[in-house]
């Protein structure tokens, strides 16, 4: 778990804030990171199929899909960054 929630704070960090090389690599860190990476997704893919649903030609369900779908782009890329960052030896 890393340092700013070891202290009890409650502030939500979003996961593209975290920089990997500074992460110190723990079965508690990579559990989190998956976690982390799992919500995002779970998260990005909702909004994703919610704005593709509900299309409707307008320019604000057209920005909302561009949005959602920029939003799991970066999810996707950063769940990548965390599996490699995984697979790394300790």
């Amino acid at each position: 778990m890393p340092e700013f929630e070891k202290q009890g704070e409650s502030s939500e960090i979003h996961p593209s804030e975290l920089d990997l090389h500074m992460v110190e690599h723990t079965p508690q860190v990579a559990s989190w990171l998956r976690m982390r990476a799992s919500q995002w997704l779970g998260n990005a893919q909702k909004e994703f199929n919610e704005a593709v649903f509900s299309r409707d030609g307008s320019d604000a369900s057209l920005d909302r899909f561009a949005d959602a779908r920029s939003e799991l782009d970066s999810a996707e890329a950063w769940a990548l960054r965390v599996a490699d960052f995984l697979m790394r030896p300790q």
